[in-house]
């Protein structure tokens, strides 16, 4: 999955940093749009993404700069808890699961502009 998305960013010009280690920290991904640098988390398992996977991933964003933000691909999409969350974890990152990959893939809308 990693490669895939690797390829995906750079067709888009974001840009792409592939997976890499930081201080024990596995990061799947990291690129820039806009000015503003992304970590990518990307999960492809068969049960949804949980508000537990959520708050692990804000914490390593919260960890880098001020202008840090984040991009997490659930392939299988997320729980329902995970989507009512209310927290700071909602204003650190930008949720994407499988049908919005594929409405990219599609020619629907750009990468870029989705996020």
């Amino acid at each position: 999955m990693e490669r895939f998305l690797t390829d995906l960013f750079s067709f888009f010009d974001l840009a792409p940093r592939g997976a890499f280690k930081i201080k024990g920290e596995q990061i799947d991904g990291a690129f820039t749009h806009e000015g503003t640098d992304y970590l990518l988390e990307a999960k492809w398992r068969d049960e949804p993404s949980a508000n537990a996977d959520l708050y692990t991933f804000a914490g390593k964003i919260d960890g880098k700069l001020k202008n840090t933000l984040g991009v997490f691909i659930s392939m299988s999409g997320y729980s329902k808890d995970a989507l009512e969350s209310n927290s700071h974890v909602n204003k650190l990152m930008i949720l994407l699961d499988g049908a919005d990959l594929v409405m990219v893939l599609e020619n629907r809308i750009s990468l870029p502009d989705m996020i």
